[in-house]
């Protein structure tokens, strides 16, 4: 039998892998960081209610979101972790109709490190989840309760405080109602809410310490249990209690910080001893040797050259043996060093 062409090959290479991913029931697609749909098999489409896989060729998946918020979050959550796992999300159908899945999904990385494309899988668990327009409410007596009371949809936004709960915070009733929580917490830290209510919907309850900013725009640390209510076996809504944990956080990152400063202390003592012994053998050695060398030797230059280096790891060993102070400086990716110039 002849070999078959080249572009033949691959063209019957590609019907292949694409029939394959489309015989596959579960819902696969892949998108580009901004979002674009760059393939899904029939089994996504019909999901959405799409009728032909070109349809969804380079369509927008933001647009399939019921919270555009949501694919910021998630898509955030993938570029800092690298994977997702059963992350529930409200979606909407072609049609408009509201639809609950949960997504797995990973980071493909290029050749450079860069995040290419993101590639999941989606699972319709609507079946599982309540939505009614009538939203739950805190009655009177649970409103003055001395602990914080919050009550939340399954999107994360905020159907109910007590009196309690706006103190701790640090905002009133009015500018929290309908609003996610996310959108009070430190910049870079929304992840933290999205994988708070990931948790509590896939096992029932969870808890998180969140840093919040107040109406005065102090950073808060608020501690939320959280708990899972249903209602005819199908998630309803979300329970917490919150709590002000910011001074204990602080107290934690002074200790910290303390016990960060006691261990900078003994390891400078320590390297500055053990490098003071070679450094003077070395020293007394190239004081020798520049003696016996004469000025115009080809190698004398090389010689100074490599003493005035020995005298600068002086200066450095003596800075580290006189650190007194805690001081970090930025390094490279996010790594933080000792200053050693303003540690000392």
């Amino acid at each position: 039998m002849a070999d078959l062409p080249f572009e033949k090959v691959i063209t019957s290479s590609e019907e292949k892998y694409t029939d394959f991913f489309n015989s596959i029931p579960a819902a696969i697609h892949r998108t580009t960081v901004e979002g674009k749909i760059v393939y899904c098999n029939w089994a996504y489409a019909r999901l959405f209610g799409f009728n032909s896989l070109s349809e969804l060729t380079n369509y927008p998946a933001i647009n399939l979101y019921k919270n555009k918020k949501d694919r910021g979050l998630f898509v955030n959550s993938i570029l800092q972790r690298g994977r997702v796992v059963d992350l529930p999300i409200s979606f909407v159908k072609k049609d408009g109709t509201t639809i609950w899945c949960a997504v797995t999904a990973r980071a493909v990385i290029d050749d450079d490190g860069a995040v290419e494309h993101i590639d999941g899988v989606v699972k319709d668990i609507t079946g599982e989840i309540e939505e009614e327009e009538s939203q739950p409410s805190l009655n009177g007596a649970i409103d003055n309760q001395n602990e914080g009371i919050l009550i939340f949809d399954l999107h994360g936004n905020l159907i109910d405080v007590n009196e309690a709960g706006t103190e701790v915070i640090g905002f009133p009733k009015d500018k929290l109602i309908g609003k996610s929580l996310s959108e009070f917490l430190l910049p870079g830290q929304k992840v933290l809410f999205l994988l708070f209510l990931s948790d509590i919907l896939k096992i029932g309850h969870e808890e998180v310490i969140l840093p919040l900013i107040d109406r005065n725009g102090n950073t808060r640390y608020i501690e939320i249990n959280g708990i899972l209510a249903k209602k005819n076996g199908r998630a309803y809504h979300i329970k917490g209690i919150a709590r002000d944990m910011t001074k204990r956080t602080k107290q934690q990152k002074d200790r910290s910080t303390k016990e960060k400063f006691q261990g900078v202390l003994e390891m400078a003592g320590g390297v500055a001893h053990r490098m003071n012994q070679p450094l003077t053998i070395i020293n007394n050695l190239l004081d020798e040797v520049l003696f016996d060398t004469k000025t115009d030797d080809k190698i004398h230059k090389k010689i100074v050259s490599i003493d005035q280096q020995i005298k600068k790891l002086n200066d450095i060993t003596t800075k580290i043996g006189n650190i007194k102070k805690y001081k970090a400086m930025d390094y490279v990716a996010g790594i933080k060093i000792v200053d050693i110039d303003k540690a000392s």
